[in-house]
């Protein structure tokens, strides 16, 4: 049976199933970003915050991320490895045009660094969704963003006005397919996370960033130490609390068991880059030292 949604991401997390994240690729690693769209993952992040942050070269990434013959073989535009893009600006800077301009690049949802306010929430909501049709149900937020009708409703597989009613943000919109995922990876951020979740509708997940969380709080990069791992936990509790699925990275303390009996919906799992073929002819040639 062909999947209703065109967004594997929400299919899942609908059916109550886990969802297995890459984690960030950077833009414009083809060779990579060929190689996950034959891998299991279900999404794949493409990284333009710390790096890569050019538009014809994400456009380029997201071509290489389609594999035909997956879609030709279960018959729906679905795509099997979904992509997000993990933007540049936090989300309290409000840079709709950067919204914008990558969503016209045809990615299904965007992943927001620095997930700290209401106010920084409710405006990439805005930004992300386009004005609605003057009397539906979910018109507020009133959306901001710009229409563009070639490059994303191609990317997608629909005419111009199938994309409008499919990109809306869910699950603001129970029928959108735009998934937004908000890092919460600071100490104001877990502050703020139960006021945000209350009070703006749009977020489609929120991930615990152990890293910047880390540093945070002083602890300069130990993303694995105890109290980072509470504080990753605690951003868990705030969002079942308000029924909103919260991701998260394995770790050398946290498996993947671990983060799924946890109650992680989404858990980012790296790929290996085994060395161990480079270490075992070190040892045989005397150089193991």
């Amino acid at each position: 049976m062909a999947p209703a949604r065109l967004n594997k991401i929400i299919d899942l997390l609908e059916r109550g199933q886990t969802v297995f994240s890459c984690g960030t690729i950077p833009n414009g690693n083809y060779d990579e970003i060929i190689a996950l769209s034959r891998s299991a993952y279900d999404m794949i992040i493409i990284e333009t915050e710390h790096l890569g942050f050019d538009f014809p070269t994400l456009r380029h990434s997201m071509q290489y991320l389609l594999n035909r013959q997956r879609i030709a073989a279960q018959g729906t535009v679905q795509p099997d490895v979904v992509p997000l893009v993990r933007i540049p600006p936090y989300t309290r800077e409000q840079n709709e045009w950067v919204i914008k301009q990558t969503l016209d690049a045809g990615p299904y949802g965007l992943v927001l660094p620095h997930f700290d306010t209401v106010e920084g929430a409710a405006a990439v909501v805005r930004a992300a969704r386009y004005p609605q049709v003057p009397g539906v149900a979910d018109f507020e937020p009133a959306g901001e963003r710009g229409w563009a009708s070639s490059l994303a409703p191609h990317y997608w597989g629909l005419t111009p006005q199938e994309y409008y009613d499919a990109a809306d943000v869910w699950p603001l919109d129970p029928d959108g397919e735009l998934f937004l995922m908000g890092i919460v990876e600071n100490v104001r951020g877990v502050t703020n996370l139960p006021d945000i979740l209350r009070r703006v509708k749009g977020i489609g997940a929120i991930w615990a960033g152990s890293g910047d969380l880390s540093v945070s709080m002083g602890f300069r990069g130990q993303a694995s130490h105890p109290e980072v791992e509470a504080a990753v936990l605690k951003i868990l509790a705030i969002c079942k609390e308000h029924g909103v699925p919260c991701a998260t990275a394995i770790s050398p303390n946290a498996s993947v068991e671990t983060r799924i009996a946890q109650g992680f919906q989404i858990v980012v799992v790296p790929p290996v880059r085994s060395l161990e073929s480079l270490a075992h002819g070190r040892q045989v040639a005397g150089r193991a030292e």
